[in-house]
């Protein structure tokens, strides 16, 4: 199998190391916009190097590694491969440009996959005359510690596509989840709500993110939220809440944009790790009580996630999905029954009385049982 990557940036350069670190059987070309590829190349012969001499690798697998890539600036380098994955800037005009020149150079049999995380998938492939090979495959980031990718499905992608990737996926020692329609790119969507509902938080309890993350310490097993934000960057977490479809999330999700947006305007820097530099300077600790703020994120994280399973028809491995991506030291069980039904309604209840949003409108106790009992 000879697969091709387009994108050699923090997320491209991590997908393509997962495959090429996993899968020995397969050839790589790499596409670096940048237009790096020898420096790339050194680079990653440097690191083939180190291995064989720290006796991480054999001398036949450092020969075969030393052969099986290629960076090139060539698209046309791309013609022979099965499998193109592109993982480039968040540009929906440059993501089209890319799509459309391969097209007329691969096979009409080759995969076209995006990873994008925010984009609307059935407009970055609507140009496209064939379809059926089309569609979103995502991994996230750090991408050799998450558990999933998402494969999010047009309604024009043949199953024959689909099946021939989750092996491919296992094989990563990843698991593939599936989402059609609104639901493309759900993990995110969820981490988005996650991460707007603590800014909302630091809001109602007058407190600094520092503050805030200190207070729900104890539910993530290595970030909370305010360090998932610096991580992401607020370039890519204050996009339009727009790319996302659920209809019960867009009122949380706009105020986050705003707040972020307006970050943005005072002077944060929109990269990753600048958030929480910037937040100690603009947004300093206070002090005050946010005791009830870990009740309040467990009610939030377990309403979406009922509501999810409820609305996707994806049951149990969605559920597995959700604690993977937001890191959760528990399973959604588990704080079930810590918290108990009685106090987690009342706090969704009082949520959706004070603000309104649909993220808070929670469904009968008798579901939550059914998932969480």
């Amino acid at each position: 199998m000879k697969i091709g990557f387009i994108g050699y940036g923090k997320m491209g350069r991590d997908i393509f190391r997962l495959f090429f670190d996993k899968l020995t059987e397969a050839e790589y070309v790499i596409y670096d916009i940048c237009g790096n590829e020898e420096q790339h190349t050194e680079e990653l012969l440097k690191e083939l190097n180190k291995a064989l001499k720290r006796r991480k690798l054999s001398l036949g697998e450092y020969e075969e590694k030393k052969h099986i890539f290629r960076f090139t600036n060539d698209l046309n380098d791309f013609a022979d491969c099965n499998m193109v994955i592109e993982a480039i800037y968040e540009d929906m005009a440059a993501k089209k440009d890319i799509f459309a020149k391969l097209e007329a150079i691969v096979s009409p049999m080759c995969l076209l996959l995006t990873n994008t995380s925010s984009l609307d998938i059935a407009e970055i492939f609507s140009d496209m005359k064939i379809k059926d090979r089309c569609y979103g495959l995502h991994f996230f980031y750090p991408v050799k510690l998450t558990g999933f990718v998402e494969m999010n499905i047009l309604p024009e992608t043949s199953g024959l596509y689909i099946t021939g990737v989750t092996p491919l996926i296992f094989s990563l020692d990843k698991r593939p989840i599936t989402f059609t329609g609104n639901y493309h790119i759900y993990l995110n969507q969820i981490l988005a709500c996650m991460v707007s509902h603590a800014i909302k938080l630091t809001e109602e309890y007058n407190v600094s993110p520092a503050e805030l993350n200190k207070a729900v310490e104890g539910i993530f097993s290595v970030a909370g939220p305010f360090d998932v934000l610096n991580s992401v960057g607020l370039g890519l977490m204050a996009g339009s809440p727009d790319n996302f479809r659920i209809e019960r999330n867009k009122a949380l999700l706009a105020y986050g944009c705003e707040k972020m947006n307006g970050w943005l305007s005072e002077g944060c820097p929109k990269e990753t790790g600048a958030f929480l530099e910037f937040a100690g300077e603009k947004l300093p600790d206070t002090g005050n009580n946010a005791d009830n703020a870990k009740l309040s994120m467990i009610a939030l994280i377990l309403n979406e996630t009922v509501n999810a399973m409820e609305d996707s028809g994806i049951k149990s491995v969605l559920c597995d999905a959700i604690q993977d991506t937001l890191g959760l030291e528990k399973t959604q069980a588990e704080y079930y029954s810590e918290f108990g039904a009685e106090a987690i309604f009342a706090e969704l209840d009082r949520l959706h009385e004070k603000y309104g949003y649909g993220s808070y409108e929670h469904r009968e106790k008798n579901i939550w049982d059914r998932y969480f009992s």
